[in-house]
């Protein structure tokens, strides 16, 4: 996008990982070309379109990492407009980068999900939003498959994976599976060794088979808390009832793995962010939507990865396949809150904005290699969000050209 406007946003706080501090930024040929702190620019260029922002907080945009669709759309089903409508419904929502997740399906049904989203990409037909796939399943365990089919469930094999990674031409940046698995040390090294993250998920992994697939490459945990195991009391092989970390307690203990949450106020009590946040710091924790294809849509019954969903009042979506857990009730079908919406839970919550923001865009933009955004910095890509004390957005930029404004939405 070099051929980007020149704009100067002055009057405004900027938005770094720690802290808020009032300056000006200047954009050109779609990168950051210059910042100034505490200060007046040192120069307007002649060109340049100048913004008064009145104050308002000028954000790295949201980097979403995982994120099944919206309107109905869900990245697996394989539609060329529900792609592009699912992606321009994000960015509206300030979403600058955002992996389209592939979730659990047939062989054929993934594989066309893949092909088709390489395709469009390369045809250069898609959102500018969009940076690549997550994809996740269908190699989890049974007993924590949440929302995926269990019919579609399988070990990793080679011939399978490096064929999904021909297709999608090389643009899956996660790749989530669950470490007990046979053949999850190959998986994961075949994902390293290509600059893919190997991810953590929908398992009941003990803490050495995590150590394994980590000394393998894997290093993050996608959802955490859900559909992983917190530690729990098990008879150990030598005869005595010990302790099992399990999945949760390796996060928390190891810190070569980062995570994500979802902050939609129903995956994860507040207590429990508080506590996970305690233990690995806002750093290493990056919020994501979970976005399923009911997002933006009135309540309902949708279709996700080819299962039925139900979408109640207040963003709660609830799988339509039965109870799980010994339960009579339906567990979660993922979320229909978008990630700037829980940047602003967090404000509910009493964390205050700078925290949350981190968490939505340094954060999750390290995790899968994006040193150039997720954060205000000379020579970055100058994508960008506006907003307000209560996160409520005004603009959304993409390598500096205006894709969305709260004033003609």
């Amino acid at each position: 996008m070099t051929d980007s406007p020149a704009i100067l946003f002055k009057n405004v706080r900027l938005a770094f990982p720690d802290f808020l501090v009032e300056g000006s930024l200047l954009a050109e040929g779609g990168r950051i070309s210059a910042l100034w702190i505490s200060e007046p620019p040192a120069y307007i260029p002649a060109h340049a379109e100048v913004l008064d922002c009145e104050n308002l907080i000028l954000a790295p945009g949201l980097v979403d990492i995982h994120n099944h669709g919206a309107l109905t759309h869900d990245f697996v089903g394989a539609s060329a407009e529900g792609n592009k409508a699912a992606l321009r419904f994000h960015a509206e929502q300030g979403v600058t980068t955002l992996l389209a997740t592939v979730m659990t399906e047939t062989h054929e049904q993934m594989s066309a999900a893949l092909k088709l989203l390489a395709e469009q990409h390369a045809a250069a037909e898609l959102p500018p939003n969009f940076r690549g796939i997550h994809v996740e399943g269908p190699y989890f365990h049974a007993d924590k498959r949440g929302a995926h089919r269990l019919e579609c469930l399988r070990d990793p094999v080679r011939t399978e994976y490096e064929k999904f990674w021909e297709i999608s031409r090389g643009l899956i940046r996660i790749f989530t599976h669950a470490p007990e698995r046979k053949g999850s040390a190959e998986f994961c090294q075949f994902l390293h060794e290509r600059g893919c993250v190997p991810a953590i998920g929908h398992t009941r992994a003990t803490m050495l088979d995590i150590r394994r697939a980590g000394a393998h490459g894997a290093r993050h945990f996608v959802h955490a808390n859900n559909a992983i195991d917190w530690p729990l009391r098990k008879a150990r092989p030598d005869g005595w009832l010990g302790t099992e970390m399990t999945g949760m307690g390796t996060l928390l203990s190891h810190s070569a793995f980062t995570g994500e949450i979802i902050s939609d106020g129903y995956h994860l009590p507040i207590e429990m962010i508080r506590l996970i946040l305690t233990a690995k710091g806002t750093d290493h924790i990056a919020i994501v939507s979970d976005s399923c294809p009911a997002a933006g849509c009135e309540p309902g019954e949708y279709v996700q990865g080819g299962m039925r969903i139900i979408l109640r009042e207040n963003n709660l979506v609830l799988s339509g396949s039965g109870s799980m857990d010994g339960t009579d009730v339906p567990p979660l079908g993922g979320s229909a809150t978008t990630q700037l919406r829980m940047i602003r839970n967090y404000l509910d919550w009493g964390f205050g904005i700078v925290a949350p923001l981190k968490m939505s865009t340094a954060v999750p933009a390290r995790i899968i290699g994006e040193a150039q955004r997720g954060i205000l910095r000379a020579g970055n890509h100058a994508d960008l969000i506006l907003l307000d004390d209560r996160a409520n957005l005004a603009a959304t930029y993409v390598g500096g050209q205006l894709i969305h404004s709260s004033k003609t939405a």
